[in-house]
């Protein structure tokens, strides 16, 4: 009767009992006072032996603790999982467990590692929330994410082989290219028209001689700079510019591991796919393979009003009222796990309407999010920081936000004061989370083909995301 109520893989366990406890228990701070509890520790790090040294947990041994502990029990048996399958985790700081060499395979090959006798995912944790600890939520306590099958079911989750991945150190920066690739509206065809009564406009880059010859310059300056990431902005790219970054992106790829060499280039967003409309696409590039790592489509359209059409100058533009962004918006959100971490994109007005996806990214734990945008110049403490600041807080990622300069070029100092700059990256400041202080890093470019750099010429840099066993204390009894 107990094998038929608890399974004695790890993985499929976790999520039962996972399920399982109460969610009162978390409203308050009892499961803080039983994290705390040497007695619960000592029994939890037994229970990660046992799964260590065997693969699996007897049903039966399940099944007395709980029947005899309840809630306490289940506590104490998610943390011994914990433990255990943070062995399992390409990214954690735990190593050799051959015993759960076959959950580490799932993962890989799977995408998860529970098996389908569960429902959604069960994931490595990337990130932890860059907020000082509190009160903690459910998932704060483990290394895992529980992913519920409502929001795994609208996420499209993809793992980098390892033979394809840069392999990126957890404690070792990486410089991140952003270039703003337009340079004014000579560079984009900007188009207004009426739907259903409505105005509505469409923006897509001009492929010029002059464009290409850019994109050839940004490659070979994000190679001279040593960047290892790149992020190019929104409306900069189409369907024939995208094979256009492949071409040269591949054609002039060092293959080199120990060079450090430029791998990931998210180039940027626009018209690709066709359709009528078409999405607002961004892609994300492996330059080693040409592969496509990550595909996403913008959720929300931005609608353009009076005031933003006169400041920005618009060619064309109506001169009142409102003009919609026509778009075909993206229904499902892109995820990548690799070295770096968990990847997903937010295209601009995306960043700003979490309501589309804030459950989804927050129950896979997303480490790193690239934002291509196509808006007025980047100005401290405006909606690019703030939006960044929330992700910071509640997801713990990285956020890099790219402009261009084309809005900017038409815009006169005197209408927008202040240091403008065409890209921000930001994240948490310390992976000890004892404050909200987080690392905001602005750049400028001049031109086109230029890299955005920081007040001291240097780029600026995120951390790969990483299960650092500073997040966990119950972590360093098993090690």
């Amino acid at each position: 009767m107990a094998a038929a109520v608890y399974p004695a893989e790890p993985a499929d366990l976790f999520v039962r009992l996972y399920d399982a406890i109460s969610d009162d228990v978390f409203q308050d701070w009892t499961a803080t006072h039983w994290y705390e509890d040497e007695r619960v520790r000592r029994r939890a790090n037994d229970i990660a032996e046992i799964v260590l040294e065997r693969g699996v947990l007897d049903p039966g041994t399940t099944e007395r603790i709980v029947a005899g502990r309840g809630d306490l029990g289940r506590f104490t048996i998610l943390l011994g999982l914990d433990t255990a399958l943070a062995h399992a985790s390409p990214y954690a700081p735990c190593y050799d467990a051959p015993a759960l060499a076959a959950v580490l395979v799932a993962y890989l090959t799977e995408g998860k590692y529970n098996g389908p006798g569960t429902t959604g995912a069960l994931l490595p944790r990337c990130a932890f929330p860059g907020r000082p600890r509190g009160l903690r939520s459910k998932a704060e306590f483990f290394g895992v994410h529980r992913v519920p099958q409502a929001e795994w079911e609208l996420l499209d989750h993809a793992i980098l082989p390892a033979v394809h991945d840069p392999h990126f150190s957890r404690d070792e920066p990486v410089a991140v290219g952003c270039a703003p690739v337009l340079e004014t509206y000579d560079d984009v065809e900007i188009e207004f028209g009426e739907l259903d009564g409505a105005a509505v406009y469409r923006i897509r880059p001009m492929d010029s001689s002059g464009l290409r010859s850019r994109i050839k310059a940004i490659v070979r300056r994000l190679d001279e700079s040593g960047a290892q990431l790149a992020v190019m902005p929104e409306a900069s790219l189409s369907d024939s510019l995208l094979e256009h970054w492949k071409e040269v992106a591949f054609d002039t790829a060092a293959r080199d591991r120990d060079r450090r060499p430029l791998r990931f280039i998210l180039l940027g967003s626009g018209p690709v796919g066709g359709g009528d409309p078409p999405p607002n696409r961004a892609v994300l590039l492996d330059r080693w393979t040409g592969r496509e790592l990550l595909v996403q489509d913008k959720m929300s359209g931005f609608t353009l009003d009076a005031p933003q059409m006169r400041l920005w100058r618009l060619p064309d533009a109506p001169d009142a009222g409102t003009a919609a962004e026509h778009i075909r918006p993206g229904r499902r959100i892109g995820v990548l796990d690799s070295s770096l971490g968990r990847l997903a994109v937010l295209i601009c007005e995306d960043l700003g309407r979490s309501i589309r996806w804030d459950r989804e990214l927050l129950a896979c734990g997303v480490s790193h999010l690239l934002v291509p945008i196509f808006s007025k110049p980047i100005l401290e403490y405006r909606w690019e920081e703030q939006g960044a600041e929330r992700q910071i807080a509640e997801l713990g990622a990285w956020v890099t936000v790219s402009n261009s300069l084309a809005v900017g070029a038409a815009i006169p100092d005197g209408d927008l004061p202040g240091p403008r700059y065409t890209c921000l990256v930001a994240g948490p400041k310390s992976l000890r989370r004892t404050g909200y202080a987080s690392d905001r890093q602005f750049g400028v470019a001049r031109t086109g083909a230029e890299l955005g750099r920081l007040p001291t010429s240097e780029l600026p840099r995120v951390f790969p995301g990483a299960a650092y066993d500073a997040w966990h204390a119950h972590w360093r009894d098993a090690k």
